[in-house]
């Protein structure tokens, strides 16, 4: 299951300046994160310049009005050359929440984008995470730990902290732990493989990432997800906190031993 692209395949980075800013363009300055994707789709509006990733990044230069936002960009799909010509004005009708909080765009003048999709606004990608589940959490830190060697393709994710000061446990489907073995089969058929090959992979890499807040021991994680099964799924890790936050394949995690990665030396 790729990620959905909803902005354009992005060149090298172009940068260019604006000048001073309108109302319009200062309420929408901020980190904005694709609700849709997973965060894939990132447009970080700065008063000088918008950069927006889909994988790669681009800068531009940006204006906005009380309705729409204008910006040129660089086309390239899929391996158009770096040329003047291949610059294009992209058109974006959108509408911001009462609470400055969530950007809606459609009306979008290039037939290639997904006409309607949606943006949080939120510090990083984990406050974004946190902000989609409903969940706050802080993770814990530690250097040593070291990044996942799977891809976020195949992670469940399991969000573990507090909603209105009372503990709770959400996956990202926003359903509790009893719904989790459900949530499981829904995640691989959303995965969709399309032949044995990637049914194999799903099968061998698929995991679950615990963001849990830092006041959540490793032994009481295990005790909340040991329904989990190996039938279910292979392996569980706790997410880390990291400086990375522009490339969540690279995040940090622990395993958690669980029934799920128990091996056969194992006493039960």
């Amino acid at each position: 299951m790729k990620k959905k692209i909803y902005v354009l395949i992005l060149g090298p980075i172009l940068t260019l300046l604006s000048c001073g800013q309108n109302s319009f363009e200062k309420e929408i300055n901020g980190k904005w994160y694709g609700l849709e994707n997973d965060g894939f789709t990132r447009m970080y509006f700065h008063p000088d310049s918008l950069i927006f990733m889909e994988g790669n990044t681009q800068t531009v230069k940006w204006t906005a009005d009380e309705s729409k936002i204008e910006f040129d960009y660089i086309a390239q799909w899929p391996y158009q050359t770096f040329e003047k010509d291949s610059t294009k004005t992209m058109f974006m009708e959108y509408f911001l929440s009462k609470n400055n909080n969530t950007l809606s765009f459609n009306k979008i003048n290039d037939s290639t984008i997904d006409r309607n999709f949606n943006l949080l606004r939120a510090e990083n990608y984990f406050d974004f995470l946190s902000k989609k589940s409903g969940v706050k959490f802080t993770l814990p830190n530690d250097t040593k730990v070291e990044r996942i060697g799977l891809s976020s393709e195949y992670g469940l994710k399991i969000f573990i902290g507090t909603i209105n000061n009372k503990s709770a446990i959400v996956s990202e489907y926003g359903n509790g732990l009893d719904s989790i073995k459900n949530d499981i089969i829904k995640f691989k058929q959303n995965l969709n493989p399309l032949d044995e090959h990637h049914q194999l992979k799903l099968e061998s890499d698929i995991h679950l990432r615990v963001f849990a807040d830092k006041s959540i021991s490793d032994e009481d994680i295990q005790k909340l997800i040991q329904r989990i099964t190996q039938s279910d799924l292979k392996k569980v890790f706790r997410i880390y906190e990291t400086n990375n936050y522009y490339n969540f394949e690279t995040l940090a995690g622990k395993e958690i031993k669980t029934i799920a990665n128990k091996t056969s030396y194992e006493k039960p």
